[in-house]
């Protein structure tokens, strides 16, 4: 699926067949996610260049989970860290 959402824009669109249809905040989870598995890492360094510049120009620019999911995108160490810890138990 993300093989058809990803595109020559450098970025995961919100559905496939809406390729301008993006958000900053769901292309960094995903990026957490595929940096977690150790997957997709020249999308993900594409995709976390495309957002350092992109503005939407509405609220979620601005909205205080966009600007901490582009911090956990391009430092997940943390994230991953922890969530490896709870599934061994630790």
């Amino acid at each position: 699926m993300l093989d058809r959402m990803w595109t020559a824009n450098s970025y995961f669109c919100r559905e496939p067949g809406h390729p301008n249809v993006k958000f900053a905040c769901t292309n960094d989870g995903g990026s957490v996610g595929l940096q977690g598995s150790n997957a997709m890492p020249e999308r993900v360094s594409s995709l976390n260049r495309f957002f350092e510049t992109y503005r939407a120009g509405d609220e979620y620019d601005t909205a205080v989970i966009t600007p901490i999911m582009a911090c956990s995108s391009h430092l997940p160490g943390a994230l991953i860290n922890a969530a490896r810890q709870h599934a061994l138990g630790a």
